[in-house]
């Protein structure tokens, strides 16, 4: 196996193993007492800070809703497209359904965890269960897999460098304010995290979209 497929198995697995754990810990209550610690001592220093942070905030959280996401992940897609990317682009498309798909249908409904109630949320969500996070785990699988395209294409160690940094910062900020706006707790955001990044990595195993520079395909 190419040495690059190799380690984003080893990663996959490590995610989808650390995930499983967090998810286990989560639905079982043993993370709570340090879920409602990190919420209450976040929201109490957030409280502090200017209002403009909050709406800080609320603009990362919308980089994670589903229409941007999806807006930005279709134009990277068509970008690939008009370069016959198409390996590069299938997975990227692959990548964003089925995080959707596993996180909304599967993953939510096996744990119903409910969403904080211990602060008051800046910010309005839908009924959906709290478990792992959608933002996070969407953001962490579409982003990263951007990112790892994006890579292969601008390959240089400091364009590398920077796109990583940028993807990570992102999907980070997005994970953070949804702690910061009340509407999840820590070890959803987490949970999510390794979801989306288990998801992303082993599917690029299987789609080998890092072969596209190479083949064209």
């Amino acid at each position: 196996m190419d040495p690059v497929l190799r380690r984003l198995r080893r990663i996959s697995l490590v995610c989808a193993g650390l995930a499983v754990v967090v998810i286990a810990l989560a639905w079982a209550g043993l993370t709570q007492p340090l879920d409602s610690w990190a919420i209450l001592g976040l929201r109490g220093w957030a409280d502090r800070w200017t209002p403009m942070l909050a709406d800080a905030m609320r603009a990362l959280s919308w980089m994670g809703n589903a229409w941007p996401r999806s807006l930005i992940a279709l134009a990277f897609i068509v970008f690939l497209l008009v370069r016959k990317l198409q390996r590069a682009a299938s997975y990227v498309l692959y990548t964003a359904l089925g995080i959707a798909a596993l996180n909304s249908w599967v993953l939510k409904g096996l744990v119903m965890r409910a969403r904080p109630d211990i602060v008051p949320r800046l910010v309005e969500v839908d009924s959906s269960w709290s478990l792992p996070s959608g933002h996070a785990a969407n953001s962490a699988a579409v982003y990263g897999a951007m990112a790892l395209v994006a890579t292969v294409i601008w390959w240089r160690r400091r364009q590398r460098r920077t796109i990583w940094t940028v993807a990570g910062l992102l999907v980070f900020g997005i994970g953070l304010s949804r702690v910061w706006l009340g509407v999840h707790w820590p070890s959803d955001v987490i949970a999510g995290w390794l979801v989306g990044a288990a998801w992303a990595t082993g599917l690029a195993v299987l789609l080998k979209p890092v072969q596209a520079r190479v083949t064209g395909r």
